[in-house]
């Protein structure tokens, strides 16, 4: 077995895992602001958005991690999200995060909410939310997604 120091020390193969909801309706997609709390933790500057969604814990599926992170960021019931097929999995194009430069592979799931669900209490990770067309996606969140996701993006919006 490898000393647990030699495998982080070498990182050959630590990512971290973002499990990401892209929420649809109406044509529009839901986009997160950063807020002063994520900033911090991220330990970034420069505003930024996001989809909502996070990082699997360990013992966590897929599922299960997109379930608790949308549920905690939006202040909605687990089983509230409907999960659907996966959209994009690609690296990020953060180089940092939470100050350690690790790669960040973005797993991203088309997703809808219920109709009746129309309004969110935020977590203090984000402090502001709008549903915007693709196009405004791509400008909002460039600095994070790649090209890979927005070309898929782009295309799920022709069909």
């Amino acid at each position: 077995m490898i000393p647990k120091e030699k495998f982080y020390s070498e990182r050959k193969f630590m990512h971290f895992v973002g499990i990401k909801a892209l929420i649809v309706r109406n044509g529009k997609v839901l986009v997160l602001r950063a807020g002063p709390a994520e900033l911090e933790s991220t330990m970034r500057e420069k505003e930024f958005w996001d989809l909502p969604g996070g990082k699997i814990e360990w013992g966590e599926d897929v599922e299960d991690t997109l379930r608790r992170e949308v549920s905690e960021e939006l202040g909605i019931e687990k089983n509230a999200l409907q999960i659907g097929d996966l959209l994009d999995a690609s690296i990020s194009n953060f180089k940092i995060s939470h100050g350690m430069e690790v790669p960040l592979l973005l797993v991203t799931f088309k997703c809808s909410l219920p109709k009746s669900i129309n309004k969110f209490k935020l977590s203090p990770e984000h402090d502001k939310y709008i549903w915007t067309d693709a196009k405004n996606v791509k400008k909002l969140t460039r600095d994070k997604f790649n090209q890979t996701f927005f070309t898929r993006l782009s295309k799920l919006n022709e069909k």
